[in-house]
Order: structure tokens, then sequence, then C-alpha cells
């Protein structure tokens, strides 16, 4: 293993153990056996290191994602898949589960945030497709992307009853595609 990936993979453990704050560019040092001057030659600064995580994090769930995509599946189910995937591998990766610990932390806050705002585009990208080809009705992608995810956020992190995935999708479905109005 060379210098940087021990780096990085001290400073994975040491985030996830200890929190953005907790965790100091000299203790990322001492545990990898390198120098701060060392770590500064591949990351500007701790900010830098942190957000190579995030970026990872966000890389393997787009992986899935493309995965997921790949399969024959109607476009509401293909996102209810997705969100449910995303929404629970967030629910339980260490990493992401240390920074939601730091919510008076402005930066850690801002980080989850690029990661909801990452899906949400996503989504909107998506809806903005199918709308292009007739499949959904016109509306605004942006609203209704925002809309989608925070039901799944809720579901999956505020809603205190049993859920799976399944249940999931088929609520929002009926939801999304026969409104709950008679």
């Amino acid at each position: 293993m060379n210098k940087k990936e021990t780096i990085i993979n001290t400073a994975r453990k040491l985030f996830t153990q200890y929190g953005y704050t907790k965790a100091s560019m000299e203790e990322i040092a001492k545990e990898a056996n390198v120098t701060k001057k060392t770590i500064y030659s591949y990351f500007k600064d701790k900010s830098a290191l942190f957000q190579y995580f995030i970026d990872e994090e966000l890389l393997k769930i787009k992986k899935e994602i493309e995965k997921r995509e790949k399969k024959d599946l109607p476009f509401i189910e293909k996102v209810s898949k997705m969100l449910f995937y995303t929404l629970n591998y967030r629910k339980k990766s260490q990493l992401l589960k240390a920074i939601s610990n730091e919510k008076d932390l402005l930066y850690c806050h801002s980080l989850l945030e690029k990661y909801d705002n990452e899906i949400m585009d996503y989504i909107k990208r998506k809806l903005e497709k199918e709308i292009e080809v007739g499949n959904i009705k016109k509306c605004n992608p942006k609203l209704m992307a925002f809309i989608i995810y925070k039901l799944y956020v809720s579901l999956l992190f505020e809603y205190d009853g049993e859920l799976n995935e399944e249940e999931i999708a088929s609520e929002v479905t009926l939801i999304l595609k026969e409104g709950l109005f008679n």
C-alpha cells in the first residue's frame, strides 16, 4: 500500500470513529506513520481530505444506481429503487453517520446538503427526460424531485413503523401515478 492509500485508509477510520471535528491532521499523520507535510502533498487541507470521502460515497452510489437503471422497469419503480437504495446506504454508512452527528458544524451540514442535492438533481434529470418523451405530465421537475426525495427521507428516517422496499415503492407509486383523491 502506498502512502496516499495509507493516509486515506487512516483518515477514513479516524473520521468515521471521531467525526470531522475531532479527527486532527496530526492524529491522521501519526496513525498513518507519515508527516503532516506528506498529507498536505496529497490534500490541500483537512476539508479537502474529507471531501474525498464524500465524493467517494457519491461515486459508490452512482455506480449502484447505474446498475439498477439498466433493469427494464417503469420510471417510478426505477426511481423508487434508486431512492430506497441511496437512503438506506446513507442510513448505514458509518462515515455519513459520523457527519450527521456533527449537525452543529456548518461544514459537515453542507456536505450532507451536497449529497442530498446530487440525488435530487439526478431525479430532476430523470423527470425531465420522462416529460420530454411524454411518459409523465408536465410539472416543475426541480420541485417534484424535491418532493419525491423528501418523501423518501421522511419514510426511511422518521417513520416509526416497519416498511420494506416494495411497500414504499408501491405507496409512492400510488401517490404519484394515481393520486390520493377519488
